[in-house]
């Protein structure tokens, strides 16, 4: 899943770095701004590198910048780190929470396509352990009864040998 918000990043950086456009009929020369949401994915990226200390620093600072402005883009910044951050920082709960309280009245077209998208991941990783979670239970059920199938075969075995072995009484005649 990480690889998808890599994939993201690296398109949202590509799509939205300052492009120099000409078109052929006009001489006036177009730039398009790189958008908040690349800067914030740029910044995860650096932040999966931090040493722990530094991440928790980070970590904590979000946390502060989204309790005095809990605005769009202080809810995405901490979001994204919850979602996708490091084991030490990652609470993905927490982050489908503060997506859901997003608003989207206030929130750019961008930022509303950040937040389907980490929702979209996050749902993803929980359905996939959900999944692992059931397939782990029942390949116990299934070893559990193998085991017990096992143990019965042993003992029928134990059975069959012991009535092998016994002497039958001679018939007199």
């Amino acid at each position: 899943m990480r690889n998808l918000l890599w994939i993201a990043a690296i398109t949202a950086l590509s799509a939205c770095q300052q492009v120099p456009v000409q078109p052929v009929d006009c001489p006036m020369l177009v730039e398009v701004k790189m958008d908040d949401t690349a800067r914030w994915l740029e910044e995860w990226h650096q932040d999966i590198t931090l040493p722990e200390d530094q991440l928790l620093q980070t970590f904590k600072a979000r946390e502060l910048e989204f309790e005095r402005s809990a605005n769009p883009g202080s809810r995405l910044r901490l979001a994204i780190l919850l979602a996708e951050g490091p084991q030490p920082v990652r609470d993905q709960a927490r982050a489908l929470e503060l997506l859901a309280g997003l608003d989207a009245g206030q929130a750019s077209d961008s930022e509303r396509a950040l937040a389907a998208l980490l929702k979209q991941v996050i749902e993803e990783q929980k359905w996939l352990s959900d999944k692992v979670a059931e397939t782990n239970r029942k390949w116990k059920d299934t070893q559990a009864h193998a085991d017990e199938l096992e143990r019965q075969l042993q003992e029928l075995t134990t059975i069959e040998q012991n009535i092998q072995q016994r002497k039958l009484p001679s018939s007199k005649e």
